[in-house]
Parts: C-alpha cells; structure tokens; sequence
C-alpha cells in the first residue's frame, strides 16, 4: 500500500533463475546474468521489442518460475508508462503478477527463507497495491501490503547479506514515513506495518546506487524521484535523472524528467536540448509535461505571459491525464496561470488567482511548490 514501497523492485527478479527444474542463483551464473542484464538494458532504453526477444531466449523452464512472468511485467511498466488500471494492457499486467505471486507463495510454502519466494512476493503485491492506490482504493491496498508483510520484515535483515536489499529497504523506510504525510487518510493503515525512516530510506538508495548489480539504475530513478518531489533538493534530483538520461538516451521519460529539473534550476537552454527526446510521444505525461514546461521556459525567460497562458491552458485542457506523473505538470501550470492572473490588480484576477493556486496545490505532492503556493496565496 505504501505509494512506491515497491513500485519497481521487481527488477529484483533478475536475481534468480531455474534449470531443469531446480532453483539456481544467478549470481554464480554468469551467462544468465549477463543475458538479464542485456534485457534489462533494453528495457530502460526503450528497446522493447528487443528485450522480449531477449525473454523469449530463456530456458523453457522458467515458465514455471516467478521470474519470468515479473520480467515480462516490467516490460509493460515501462513501456506503457504509466501504466495504471484503465489502461487496455492492464488486464495482461495484473495477470503476470498474478502468476508471479502464485509460484512465489509455492515457493515459499516449500521454505518459509526461501530468497526468492521472499523477493517475488513483496515485487508482486507490492505492485498491485500501487495500483490501487494509484486509484483511490486503499481498502485494497492495504490488503495487497498485508501479504507483503512477512517479506517486508525478512527484506530488513538481509542488506549485509545481499546489496539488492539496499534498493527495496530503502524504498520501504522512506514511504512509510513519507506517504502518510502526503496523504493523512493513509495513518491509521500504517499500524500493520514496520516504522519508517525517510533518513535511513535514503541512505539505503543510495547505497544501492553503489553495491546492487540490478537494481542500480531503479535506485537512481526513485531518488531523483523523492528529491524532486519530497526532499526539495532539485539539484540532487537533476544529478539522479542526468545519469539516466545519459546512460539510456532512447528514454523520453528520463529525458523529460531531466529537462524539469533544468527548468526548475532556471537552466532553460540546456532544457530546451532534451525537448526533442520526448516530444513526439503521444501519452499524456509527455504532452503535458512538454507544454508546462515550454510555458515555463516562455514565461521566466522570453517573458512572454501571453504565450506562456496559451502553452499553460493547452497543459491543462489534455483529457486523460494520469495520477501518478501529469498531475504535478498540471500543477504546475495551474501555478504558472495564476502567476499570470496575480500581476493584474482587479478583484476577479485576484479571486482568479486564488483559486488557480488552491487547485495547484491540491493535484501537487511536490512539497516545495506547495510552499510557493502557500506564500502566494498569503501575498493575494
């Protein structure tokens, strides 16, 4: 249930693998870990025709391994991006973590320590509570973090012993105390779970970044992810989606989330060099994202409140949007127009811009734009 407890640790499922019918640990075999490695690569740089090619090189035994249906996963995650309940391919989604969650439990049934069933387990409920909660239904998720919980704890003790852990205790620690702050309602939930710890959480991705083999790169993205939206540390959070915007330069959502920080860090040329990346992607986030931002850009730096305006009101005029990303970029749209609405001195610019900076404020979970918005508002 916790927003992005675990969100993509399922990369975790690289770790492991069968052969003829019996567990292997894919550390100590190299071949298949570095055909993993090769798929995951072509994940994470758009290449998603290649990477199931790569899958489909698998050994027929791992049909009957919960890697294999994970790995299929975190192909439609990404290229679907993001990928939420209405969407067509979430049936297909939701049934491979399904069958994920099975032959883990199996597993775990046989051995209660058991790595592996430990691992896919917390991967599959964990990603099928962010989708409901994504939705609004927490009874659900909770239900979903529940089944989790045993692997949660047993995750906790084994960072010394195996450097993935880093990745999926660091998410845990910092949601955990994050999430309730974002969203109150979630509080009372928070009694069946372990406490969290946003310091030790960061502390942990971060030492993902270093020691984890496969979960490196999805450590980069959450902590570029929690500095930009949680931590206010843009600078941080411009460093963490540089490095994965270099590495897979095929990824628009990298790209577009580098060029925000940019933007933020009012270093509008360099941003403007990345728009090409992700602008003729058709998903909402993009158009969105693209648009505020250019609003943005035309705003501070050409000055232009009437071309900034129109570029806003197209942002937030796209049908569609998804919760988990365009809400912020409508946020900040919405932020941007009463910015605009705010330098006029007549009473309905002014009541204009109250309720443009009340709306901002309610779709953002960025914390620092919140603040703005907060000062904004006393200053009307």
């Amino acid at each position: 249930m916790i927003k992005k407890l675990f969100f993509i640790p399922f990369i975790l499922l690289l770790l492991l693998r069968v052969d003829s019918g019996k567990a292997q640990n894919l550390l100590t075999d190299k071949v298949s870990q570095q055909t993993m490695l090769k798929a995951l690569q072509r994940i994470y740089n758009w290449e998603f025709a290649q990477a199931n090619q790569i899958i489909a090189s698998l050994p027929p035994s791992y049909s009957n391994h919960p890697s294999y249906y994970l790995l299929k996963a975190l192909v439609l995650h990404w290229q679907y991006l993001p990928l939420e309940k209405s969407h067509p391919q979430f049936a297909a989604y939701e049934k491979l973590l399904n069958r994920c969650a099975k032959l883990s439990e199996a597993r775990l049934k046989a051995n209660k320590k058991d790595v592996e069933g430990i691992f896919f387990k917390l991967m599959a409920y964990g990603l099928k509570a962010l989708a409901e909660v994504e939705t609004g239904s927490l009874r659900s998720a909770v239900s979903h973090g529940r089944r989790a919980y045993r692997a949660i704890k047993q995750g906790f003790k084994k960072t010394d012993d195996f450097s993935e852990f880093y990745f999926s205790t660091g998410l845990y620690r910092y949601y955990a105390k994050q999430f309730p702050q974002s969203r109150p309602i979630i509080k009372p939930f928070m009694v069946f779970f372990p406490s969290g710890d946003k310091n030790k959480g960061l502390a942990h991705l971060r030492t993902a970044t270093q020691k984890a083999l496969f979960t490196r790169q999805e450590s980069w993205v959450f902590l570029g992810d929690i500095y930009l939206k949680y931590e206010a540390n843009i600078y941080q959070a411009s460093l963490a989606f540089a490095h994965l915007t270099n590495t897979f330069p095929k990824n628009p959502f990298f790209a577009l989330k580098y060029a925000e920080c940019l933007v933020h860090l009012e270093r509008y040329y360099e941003a403007q060099n990345y728009f090409a990346r992700f602008k003729l992607q058709s998903l909402p986030v993009y158009r969105v994202g693209s648009l505020t931002l250019k609003g943005m850009i035309a705003e501070r730096l050409q000055k232009n409140d009437k071309q900034a305006q129109m570029l806003y009101q197209q942002a937030i005029r796209i049908k569609g949007f998804d919760q988990r990303y365009s809400r912020d970029y409508r946020a900040l749209a919405k932020a941007g127009l009463a910015r605009i609405a705010a330098k006029k001195t007549d009473k309905q610019s002014q009541k204009t811009a109250k309720e443009l900076y009340k709306q901002a404020r309610k779709h953002t979970e960025y914390e620092w734009l919140k603040k703005v918005i907060k000062k904004a508002l006393k200053a009307l």
